[in-house]
């Protein structure tokens, strides 16, 4: 029943699978055609719309800028300015702040020399900004600049000026209103655009004024960013005053992205608008999952009408299905029939099932008739491969009986030449740690005579070294003694320096009292007129005697000093070099005692060593006695090897005779075992045939 059950309904399943797909095609070829209608009137749509709201909000923007521009009326008209003076419309504007429009942050009045005065108190320098050039260089009745940090506020600001004109017609400063980017941009922030639109202002340069997705300080002519070179050519146009609408690379998907873009009259900014793809095609998308929900409906009221419809069709096979189950699960009557009630397929399909039923009575009629037969064939052949494998099993019990006793004779006779084998290697391990024993006493009596050797040698270098030793001792305490002879000449030498440091001095001083007197002689000759004349020269002699003798006394005395310091170094020195030989001295003093220990041990050391050479000869005397016995076991214990050897291999013979023998008879047996199985499996077969046939009604 399980069966029919299943290919019944697997017959409707596919049926209705079938129509559904096809169904699913169409619904899907419907979606996509209606998709990309919406689609492509979606994207008109918006360009239209877009392009409305870019003239709309160009108009608004060019207003602003109008009334940016009468509102500096209010200060180029008073009457403040007919007389040209620059300083008096400075004070004015400073005194009436009240007619300031509230969308300037302050205000600014510029001479030709480009200094400015503000209405908030402070002046600064503008005649490097590019407004200034424009009117007051240039000539212009107007003008707008590109956002830029002011420098009294500190803010990003625009300013809007135009000249200041005197009663004659003459310009002799211009007016400039400064607004606050932050706030020119408000209304533009503020415009509500569904998600998805970004709208955007760029200055002359291509420098993002505003965007509410762009990173601050972007450009669209330099770095668009990658993959999105196409906006570089309308940004320049955009800049360049022209209006108009593009597709370019989408910034949010694969596709295109719609970009409206228009200038703002009047001013070096533009703006645009940036329209996302999937913003474009969001009425495509929602017609298109309208239609794949309706899709969906139809389909499943198709599919549940068609499985009715099917059922209903395919019920006349339920009356086969309960037949061949009736057959199937109950006492297996094949003279059951099913009448034909109509002449349709179906109708044919029970048609053949009769036929097939009563060709399959007479076949299971004539194998009841030779079921018995059969069944004693097998019973006989059971019997005859049961017999057989008792005889078997009792030839296989005595060879294995033998076997065993073979195995036992075997694992005896293996034990008896393990036990020779270990005994020989023990004997060949024994003589070969005797012959090593032996080498090794031999080595070591040489080692010892050759330490001992080494040994004397020793004892005589600590004897040289201790006389070595010895004078150098002695040579220190005579060089000690000898650089203690020189301090105390060096000490002698300084005395001595002092007591001609102070000669020099008293010289010194003869000097200037002789070049006093010389002095004063010259006076006295001066005043004796004629009289005198032979003494001035005199004394002029003892002048110029005076003087030489005080530079050369100086000369002295710088001489004397340096003297006197080389004599403080080698002082110094000295006293480095006394301590230096005292350490020596105590040094050499350490190492003799060292000596002496070394030498004490050396004696030590030698008379150790003979008595270890009379222990390893007495040593090399045992050995050799030991290897002659070692000998006489070897010899003994090869004769007892091979005897042992024969009765291995004699031994191992019988066992690859009984094993090749009860190799034959498992192999006779396992042909038994497979015998008697195939006897048994043919019994249950026939038995489960008999046991099929008689549930058969025939």
């Amino acid at each position: 029943m399980a069966n029919y059950q299943k290919k019944s309904l697997s017959l409707v399943a596919y049926l209705i699978l079938m129509i559904g797909a096809g169904f699913a095609l169409l619904t899907a070829i419907q979606v996509i055609s209606l998709s990309r209608i919406a689609q492509s009137d979606s994207k008109a749509d918006h360009v239209e719309s877009y392009s409305i709201l870019a003239d709309a909000l160009k108009l608004a923007m060019d207003n602003t800028v109008e009334g940016y521009f009468k509102d500096l009326q209010v200060y180029a008209g008073a009457d403040v300015m007919l007389d040209g003076d620059l300083e008096a419309a400075a004070r004015w504007m400073l005194d009436n702040t009240r007619v300031r429009a509230a969308e300037f942050d302050y205000m600014m009045i510029t001479g030709p020399d480009g200094l400015a005065f503000t209405d908030v108190g402070k002046r600064t320098e503008i005649n490097d900004r590019d407004y200034f050039q424009a009117i007051m260089k240039e000539g212009k009745s107007r003008y707008v600049d590109n956002p830029v940090v002011a420098r009294t506020t500190g803010k990003t600001v625009i300013h809007v000026s135009e000249p200041l004109k005197d009663k004659h017609g003459k310009k002799f400063a211009m007016i400039t209103g400064v607004i606050d980017v932050a706030d020119l941009i408000k209304p533009v922030k503020e415009l509500n655009v569904p998600d998805g639109v970004w709208v955007f202002m760029l200055d002359h340069y291509g420098n993002i004024i505003y965007h509410p997705a762009a990173a601050e300080g972007g450009n669209f002519l330099t770095s668009p960013g990658e993959g999105h070179e196409d906006l570089i050519q309308y940004s320049q146009k955009m800049i360049d005053g022209e209006s108009g609408y593009a597709w370019i690379k989408s910034y949010t998907g694969n596709g295109q992205d719609l970009l409206v873009y228009s200038y703002i009259e009047g001013t070096p900014w533009a703006f645009g608008f940036s329209v996302a793809q999937g913003t474009m095609e969001a009425l495509g998308n929602k017609i298109a999952l309208t239609s794949v929900g309706f899709g969906i409906g139809v389909l499943i009221a198709i599919l549940l009408l068609g499985g009715i419809v099917l059922v209903a069709a395919l019920k006349p096979l339920t009356v086969v299905r309960d037949t061949i189950h009736g057959i199937a699960t109950g006492n297996a009557d094949l003279t059951r029939r099913i009448t034909v009630s109509s002449n349709n397929e179906i109708g044919q399909v029970v048609n053949g099932f009769n036929q097939f039923t009563e060709k399959l009575q007479d076949i299971i009629r004539e194998i009841k008739s030779s079921k018995n037969d059969l069944g004693i064939a097998g019973e006989d052949m059971a019997a005859s491969a049961e017999d057989t494998a008792t005889a078997i099993h009792q030839i296989i019990a005595n060879i294995d009986s033998f076997g065993h006793q073979i195995d036992n004779q075997k694992k005896s006779v293996d034990q008896t030449a393990g036990a020779v084998d270990e005994i020989s290697a023990n004997i060949d391990s024994l003589n070969h740690m005797i012959e090593g024993q032996s080498s090794g006493v031999s080595q070591a009596s040489s080692a010892v005579e050759e330490m001992i050797g080494n040994i004397n040698a020793v004892t005589s270098s600590v004897e040289r070294m201790k006389e070595v030793f010895g004078d150098l001792h002695t040579h220190s305490q005579e060089g000690f003694s000898k650089l203690e002879a020189v301090s105390q000449k060096v000490a002698a030498i300084e005395s001595q320096s002092a007591t001609l440091q102070d000669a020099n001095t008293a010289i010194s001083s003869i000097a200037e009292q002789t070049n006093l007197l010389a002095m004063n002689a010259a006076i006295e000759a001066a005043h004796a007129g004629e009289a005198g004349k032979g003494f001035a020269v005199v004394a002029d002699e003892i002048r110029k005697l005076s003087e030489t003798s005080s530079q050369q006394s100086t000369q002295i005395s710088n001489q004397l000093n340096q003297i006197m310091t080389s004599i403080a170094d080698v002082v110094h020195a000295s006293e480095e070099a006394s301590r230096t030989f005292s350490q020596v001295s105590q040094e050499l003093a350490d190492t003799d005692q060292l000596v002496m220990q070394v030498r004490t041990a050396m004696e030590e050391q030698n008379e150790g060593s003979k008595q270890i050479v009379g222990a390893l000869k007495m040593m090399n005397d045992s050995t050799q006695e030991v290897k002659v016995a070692s000998g006489e076991m070897q010899e003994g214990n090869k004769l007892i090897l091979s005897e042992v050897q024969l009765l291995q291999d004699v031994t191992i013979s019988m066992k690859q005779s009984m094993d090749e023998m009860l190799a034959g008879a498992r192999k006779i047996n396992e042909t038994g075992v497979a015998l008697q199985e195939v006897s048994d499996k043919m019994e249950q077969s026939i038995g489960k045939i008999g046991k099929q046939i008689d549930e058969f009604r025939v």
